[in-house]
């Protein structure tokens, strides 16, 4: 069978060619180095964590919704599907922040 896309590398890219290749691929799209510092992740207490968590899950959902509004048949069938798994991950949201929210 011919494959359009080729394996991925079986080595990491440690090799010196592939670091040179890097960097010329960085130099050529005019890209920080790789040297550049990484913006470190946020703190959020577990209940700021977990409230980002919900406000991304209603927008996966609105999102699917406007979607199976513009089509049909099985491919509507699907994302209704998407969003009613996105419904039940925002029910087990909920009952967490509400267990969050209830003094122990």
């Amino acid at each position: 069978m011919f494959k359009i896309t080729p394996n991925p590398p079986t080595e990491g890219l440690s090799s010196l060619a592939d670091q040179l290749a890097i960097e010329r691929a960085f130099a050529h799209y005019e890209l920080p180095p790789d040297t550049a510092p990484r913006r470190l992740p946020e703190q959020f207490s577990t209940e700021d964590a977990l409230t980002q968590i919900d406000e991304i899950l209603q927008s996966a959902s609105a999102t699917a919704y406007e979607c199976a509004d513009n089509l049909q048949g099985s491919n509507r069938k699907l994302v209704l599907g998407v969003v009613h798994l996105v419904d039940l991950a925002l029910s087990r949201m909920d009952d967490l922040l509400d267990k969050q929210a209830r003094p122990a």
